[in-house]
């Protein structure tokens, strides 16, 4: 399974990079480079304040941004083809990104003004050929907020129509309805939208995460082994 290695002398990046891996559940190993550099490590991260260089390293400001750059090393990327920025406008707007098809987050932003903020910093942190933002037609006033915020981006958008990412409305949230928009080509197909599910587990069911990806890894990588000791 691959896991992402953290080496640095940079004690509030460490602290803050543990707990951002433990949040999106990211396999990784603190390492000391007297130890050598496990074979499963498939990234290192580092702080931009670290002077240590290493192969196979990403230096980055803090939690977050070490992780969006360490993300595609872990998919055996150097880098995504396509990144999707969903947006679902709202008060409190939902953003999602996709690489490549894979669901690497959704939240929600706490006001229409930060939209721009997360972004910028999207946009800087993940690596990538190609970027689009997809904005859902709802709630033009706070649509218009947002398309005014993000109107010397330097980053094609498109205003996509979002009937059907609210449903059922039982357990919508933004996000879930911002990771619909970023997947829309014309309408949100209905029967993508499973039948059985809870707010719990919505994610997983109905698009390819990261966590599946990093969890499906895990499981071949179990068989694979029980296939060679037997």
């Amino acid at each position: 399974m691959p896991r992402v290695g953290i080496i640095t002398s940079d004690f509030k990046f460490y602290h803050d990079v543990i707990n951002e891996l433990k949040s999106w559940k990211i396999p990784f190993v603190s390492l000391d480079l007297k130890d050598g550099i496990p074979d499963d490590v498939v990234v290192i991260l580092s702080s931009i304040r670290d002077d240590i260089d290493l192969p196979g390293q990403v230096k980055a400001q803090d939690g977050i941004d070490g992780i969006r750059r360490a993300i595609p090393r872990l998919l055996n990327k150097t880098m995504f083809k396509d990144l999707i920025i969903g947006i679902d406008p709202g008060p409190k707007p939902g953003i999602a990104v996709f690489g490549d098809d894979v669901l690497l987050e959704a939240f929600e932003c706490p006001t229409v003004f930060s939209v721009r903020n997360f972004v910028d910093s999207i946009s800087m942190s993940y690596s990538y050929e190609n970027i689009m933002i997809k904005i859902g037609n709802g709630d033009k006033p706070n649509r218009e907020i947002i398309m005014s915020r993000l109107s010397d981006v330097d980053i094609a958008i498109e205003i996509v129509n979002e009937k059907n990412t609210s449903t059922p409305h039982k357990i919508h949230d933004n996000a879930l309805s911002a990771a619909r928009i970023a997947q829309i080509n014309g309408f949100y197909p209905t029967k993508k939208i499973p039948i059985k599910f809870s707010r719990k587990n919505v994610y997983e069911k109905e698009f390819t995460t990261l966590r599946n990806v990093i969890e499906n890894k895990n499981m071949l990588d179990r068989h694979e082994n029980s296939n060679t000791q037997t």
